[in-house]
């Protein structure tokens, strides 16, 4: 009998000491060359990341975006987010910090607001009150955190900020790129489809900044409350018909969003704006339909209504959707409906995705009151 309890006391001990060793992780180390240079770890990397997915004392974040604006063609990569490893959520560090350092072969990317200003001296400034908060909420720090991009440098930025910020470098770890992943939890968006590339972003588990409803803090460190609707990172502000008749003087191909301050269906449509403008190579500008009502003008003639969105070619409309119109309905409601609608008058993709605007009628577009 006392054999046996022996027995089975040494089975309990080495599974308690097997779990224990399965469920520990070595400390972050850097790799050499580099990949050391990139913030990229040693032990736990893109040959090695399957080993350690699936754990519940830690987050898996990619930090890419959905649609680069630099070429990561030129050095070998995909400015999309062609795929993922499986159990990463997608949060694109340019829009947590300003990226500095990019090879000049790639030029620049995105580089408009962000939760935090780099301040290139080791500190990092918030630009809105909420952003802690949502950086928080996004990296938890009572978690593991493991760090993947396109070739490992976002993540390493990545990685830097949050030590600087107050995190555990302990419990960070940049696994390097998902160009070089060559593990059995491959998500590809990327797909060909009639001899087109498409990319389907509905798989992707995709968290987007809307800092239209942020409270931005202005030099002077105070709480900026009267903002417009509009994401200034994406869109470029006109305020008055004469910068609208310059653009189309100039035979500008561009997209114009309409929009009036307070609207709701506005705020409802803009994340699937967003969205499309981030994943599509194109000039997007934005004005205040109350702006530019009083005067004639390729805007004040067509719409009395807000949210919507011209398309000019060559400085001309040739098409525009109408908040009022059952037709038009469905380019509202998702991100596949305005890219198709885009499609139609402009060489950009159709996107898949799970975002969706709330808007659920024509009868809830906002009137411009005189």
């Amino acid at each position: 009998m006392k054999k046996i309890i022996k027995i089975l006391l040494c089975i309990v001990l080495t599974f308690t000491f097997v779990s224990c060793k399965d469920n520990s992780l070595p400390m972050p180390e850097l790799e050499e060359g580099l990949r050391g240079q990139l913030g990229i770890d040693k032990n736990i990397n893109e040959k090695t990341i399957d080993k350690y997915l699936n754990r519940s004392d830690s987050v898996y974040r990619d930090v890419r975006m959905l649609k680069d604006e630099a070429n990561y063609e030129a050095i070998g990569g995909d400015s999309y987010l062609s795929g993922f490893v499986k159990g990463f959520e997608i949060v694109p560090f340019p829009y947590l910090s300003n990226v500095v350092g990019l090879p000049k072969e790639v030029g620049n990317t995105y580089s408009g607001v962000t939760l935090f200003t780099d301040n290139q001296d080791g500190t990092y400034t918030a630009n809105y009150k909420e952003s802690m908060l949502i950086l928080e909420s996004l990296f938890p720090k009572d978690k593991n955190i493991f760090l993947m991009c396109g070739g490992g440098g976002y993540a390493g930025m990545c990685k830097n900020m949050l030590v600087a910020l107050g995190w555990d470098e302990n419990k960070i770890y940049n696994t390097g790129g998902y160009w070089y992943y060559q593990g059995e939890n491959k998500v590809e968006t990327k797909y060909e489809e009639n001899g087109e590339t498409y990319y389907n972003f509905a798989l992707v588990n995709y968290h987007n900044i809307d800092f239209s409803t942020l409270t931005l803090i202005n030099e002077s460190g105070s709480d900026e409350k009267d903002k417009p609707v509009t994401n200034d990172s994406l869109f470029i502000e006109i305020d008055s018909v004469s910068k609208l008749q310059e653009l189309e003087n100039e035979s500008k191909t561009f997209a114009l969003y309409v929009y009036l301050p307070g609207c709701a269906s506005c705020a409802s449509f803009l994340p699937i704006v967003n969205e499309f403008v981030q994943a599509n190579n194109i000039d997007m500008y934005s004005v205040k339909l109350s702006d530019i009502y009083d005067e004639p003008n390729s805007v004040s003639e067509r719409l009395d209504y807000t949210p919507s969105i011209l398309i000019y070619v060559d400085g001309k409309v040739v098409a525009y959707l109408d908040p009022g119109s059952n037709e038009d309905l469905k380019y509202y409601q998702t991100l596949e409906g305005l890219s198709t609608w885009f499609s139609q008058y402009l060489d950009v993709e159709v996107i898949k995705s799970d975002t969706v605007s709330g808007i659920e009628d024509c009868n809830s577009g906002c009137e411009l009151v005189p």
